[in-house]
């Protein structure tokens, strides 16, 4: 591509001036890429370029949509300040995608906007749109809020405050860049890349009132426009944030994932049992490990879609219940455990333990104790 906006470049500077269509900010112009088009000599591919007057500081959006393969770059004379391109995985002749990009005039004067085809083989209609951005006006962030800014170096910081503790969900979203998201403060310390959908990035986790950073940057290290938004879900008392809860059987508890994707919870068995275990995930692929008297049992899948699942005959006893994440993903999730045993169960039947001979051991005294009156 750098080799392709070179020739474009060059045959900017010399046919630049009044010879190219003017393009208005906030309007759009159609045009098409054809074997008539300007020749790009070192690969074959074509360009059409556009002039755009601006002021200093102003800030414009472009994108280029329609089935041209195509490319976008900006020229301030021979030097180029933007540039952006389709998925590059994407052969020549195939189908195009949008491309947009992001850019501030660093001076009152005329730029050049080409409209570059990705190969020789690149033909087709497109359509140019142009817009003004708003720039963000420096205030914190708070719930319910957004900012429509662009990016321009390789990252940017915004503060976020937060007046009510509640689940707030973070979210950069850019068709120009490969969105990547920091969040620190209050002994917070999280990051995501693409768990807003295709390539954005979202960060949902319950917050303390404080003071907040967030930093916006690209993984691939584009620019251009993007929205962050801040969004925030109001939570009861019952929200699980601290480990070593004490889980009831035949309760539900709801809860999310701290810094390190883990959330641990105690379940103290009075008496034999047969327990299933479901964590039901919101927005993640949930994961079980239960251990305690003879039981060493994890499940990722067992529900549910993506939901993790375990039945488990318990023996009297303690045992920790821990729920973590593929990939280390943050949210709020449900923990039910129910009792399918009624009042007692024969835990000398299949078994989770995986060490046989102490499988062989307990299932005796497990037995005698069942053989006991139980008493209510």
């Amino acid at each position: 591509m750098t080799v392709a906006l070179a020739a474009c470049q060059k045959l900017g500077g010399v046919a630049g001036g009044d010879s190219n269509p003017k393009l208005t900010v906030g309007e759009s112009v159609a045009g098409e890429i054809t074997s008539r088009s300007t020749l790009n000599y070192n690969d074959g591919s074509r360009h059409q370029a556009y002039t755009v007057t601006l002021k200093n500081g102003e800030a414009v959006s472009l994108e280029l949509g329609g089935s041209l393969n195509g490319q976008l770059a900006v020229f301030d004379g021979q030097t180029m300040l933007a540039n952006a391109s389709s998925n590059s995985d994407m052969e020549e002749g195939d189908s195009g995608s949008s491309v947009s990009l992001a850019f501030r005039a660093p001076k009152d004067g005329t730029y050049l906007v080409a409209v570059n085809s990705a190969g020789s083989n690149s033909f087709g209609p497109f359509k140019l749109k142009s817009s003004k951005i708003v720039p963000y006006d420096g205030k914190p962030l708070g719930a319910d809020s957004q900012a429509i800014d662009w990016l321009m170096g390789d990252k940017q910081e915004y503060k976020l405050q937060v007046d009510k503790a509640g689940l707030y969900s973070i979210t950069l979203e850019s068709s120009a860049f490969d969105a990547y998201l920091r969040l620190n403060g209050r002994n917070v310390e999280l990051e995501d890349d693409d768990n807003g959908g295709r390539l954005n990035a979202r960060i949902r986790t319950f917050l303390e009132p404080g003071e907040y950073t967030i930093d916006a940057s690209s993984v691939n290290d584009k620019t251009g426009s993007f929205k962050l938004s801040v969004a925030m879900t109001a939570t009861d008392g019952n929200l699980v944030t601290r480990d070593g809860t004490a889980l009831t059987i035949g309760q539900t508890a709801q809860s999310m994932m701290d810094s390190r994707a883990r959330r641990t919870f105690v379940l103290t068995v009075d008496k034999p049992r047969q327990v299933q275990f479901d964590a039901i995930a919101d927005g993640f692929d949930s994961v079980l490990h239960i251990t305690g008297p003879g039981v060493d049992e994890e499940n990722d899948d067992g529900g549910n879609g993506t939901n993790a699942r375990l039945t488990l005959n318990l023996r009297p006893g303690r045992y920790i219940v821990a729920v973590t994440s593929l990939g280390s993903q943050q949210g709020v999730f449900e923990l039910e455990t129910t009792d399918l045993s009624g009042d007692a169960i024969d835990v000398a039947g299949p078994s989770n333990r995986k060490d046989a001979a102490e499988e062989a051991a307990s299932a005796a005294a497990d037995a005698a104790a069942v053989a006991e009156p139980v008493i209510q």
